[in-house]
């Protein structure tokens, strides 16, 4: 694991890379998307499941490619809660993988309201995230920790310093005709 800032992470190839860093709501690890190499290393990592789908972080409301928009009330959504803790869960494009998506027909993706984090994805691109934990257990926001626990995994971790919550985001499945919040 090697410890740098946001600067000196946008100088590196991530390819084939765990990335952590600090989002608005809690610590993440990221890969780029479609990179299977890094997205096994977080399922390795959080001892996780293959069953349960990774998001998607991305810089911007720019996901069209990603996603089938099948509700209308995703645009008002993602117009009232991007940037922001609001995670939510579309119907997926041919595009997105088995190895984000676990095999389900969705895709979650969230915009962070976290400048270092935005600064990651505008660079980067869109990135395969989930929390730093163990499935099942709760995140983990201490960098002491993250690095005694997950220095075998994590290539990169990020240590400027950001403002976090400390809670997951909220889910909504807007993927059907109707909303459902799955976490709130």
């Amino acid at each position: 694991m090697e410890k740098v800032s946001v600067s000196e992470l946008l100088k590196k190839d991530i390819t084939g890379k765990v990335i952590c860093f600090p989002t608005d709501t809690v610590y993440g690890v990221g890969a780029i998307v479609g990179d299977s190499i890094a997205i096994d290393k977080i399922y390795a990592m959080k001892k996780r499941d293959y069953s349960k789908p990774l998001a998607i972080l991305t810089p911007d409301k720019n996901i069209d490619k990603y996603v089938v928009y099948t509700n209308s009330e995703c645009y008002k959504l993602m117009r009232d809660g991007w940037p922001g803790a609001l995670t939510l869960i579309f119907k997926k494009s041919g595009i997105v993988g088995y190895d984000i998506t676990s095999g389900l027909d969705t895709v979650a993706f969230r915009m962070p309201n976290s400048e270092i984090a935005l600064k990651i994805l505008e660079h980067f691109g869109p990135l395969a995230t989930t929390s730093v934990n163990l499935s099942g257990e709760a995140p983990i926001n201490n960098l002491a920790e993250i690095e005694d626990k997950f220095s075998k995994y994590i290539d990169y971790l990020v240590i400027d310093k950001e403002e976090i919550k400390g809670t997951p985001s909220r889910i909504i499945d807007v993927s059907g005709d109707y909303i459902k919040v799955i976490r709130n």
